[in-house]
């Protein structure tokens, strides 16, 4: 299992609609994208915020893959373009352009066991 993280810059202005949408998704019509992202292969997905930036972490085999089954849902596409103007740049969660990940460079399971997996 690989672990991905990736940085959002949010609009000054979007970031209580941004925490809202995310705090009630399992309350809305967007209940059945929580499915989506699991039977994607998603294993894991935590959003942290500070200040005005998502922090989105990932646990996946291939987050890659896991976006390529994920654009051929229309709850998914219907999501992506409600959170699109909150962004002040948008990364498109489809696989269609490599989204640039943070370098790992410390993983204390990996480390006690003497290696770490840099992806």
């Amino acid at each position: 299992m690989k672990k991905y993280c990736v940085v959002s810059e949010i609009k000054p202005k979007s970031i209580k609609s941004y925490i809202n949408h995310h705090k009630k998704i399992h309350k809305n019509s967007y209940k059945e994208l929580l499915q989506v992202i699991k039977k994607s292969g998603v294993k894991e997905e935590v959003i942290f915020i500070y200040k005005n930036l998502a922090i989105i972490y990932f646990e996946a085999d291939d987050i890659g893959r896991c976006y390529e089954f994920q654009k051929g849902f229309e709850v998914v596409k219907k999501w992506n373009k409600l959170m699109a103007p909150l962004f002040k740049s948008v990364h498109k969660f489809d696989n269609s352009k490599k989204i640039k990940t943070l370098e790992k460079i410390f993983d204390l399971n990996e480390q006690l066991k003497g290696k770490l997996d840099s992806t």
